[in-house]
């Protein structure tokens, strides 16, 4: 049981891995779904940010019923249904943001990166933490190259 509840608290890490991960193999096989070179648009790219804000919170959500599960098999559902979630919640974040830096004429790439650099700035200042996070929404939603 102590192994169940430390895989739900370590859940969050161990999703961002395996999406950037599938990411990887998607861009090396190209598949379609997971092939950051495929532009997006600004609608769908708002859309696909608030659904996977939206997998996240679920991930929180059974996470913490992992933690305060008191039956391996109620341990083990709200695992699966939390990696299910945070899994693609975490692809889904990113596969957005960088279909959407590819399609403003940035390479793919710049997007975790710059995710990395505000999250770092987080621990510096809240201030510079909320302007970055705020210019870089403002950024992804300029017009991109099929002006949608």
């Amino acid at each position: 049981m102590v192994i169940i509840q430390w895989l739900g608290y370590t859940m969050p890490p161990i999703c961002i891995v395996i999406s950037i991960l599938l990411m990887i193999y998607g861009k090396t096989k190209h598949i379609k779904y997971l092939d950051p070179e495929v532009p997006l648009g600004r609608l769908f790219y708002f859309f696909g940010n608030a659904f996977s804000f939206m997998c996240c919170i679920l991930l929180i959500s059974f996470g913490s019923d992992v933690i305060q599960s008191k039956d391996i098999v109620e341990g083990i559902n709200y695992l699966i249904l939390g990696y299910s979630f945070g899994i693609y919640g975490f692809t889904f974040f990113f596969m957005t943001g960088m279909r959407r830096a590819y399609d403003i004429g940035f390479p793919f790439w710049v997007y975790p990166i710059f995710i990395a650099l505000i999250l770092l700035s987080l621990f510096i200042n809240d201030t510079i933490f909320e302007f970055l996070m705020l210019g870089m929404y403002l950024f992804l939603l300029q017009p991109g190259r099929n002006n949608n």
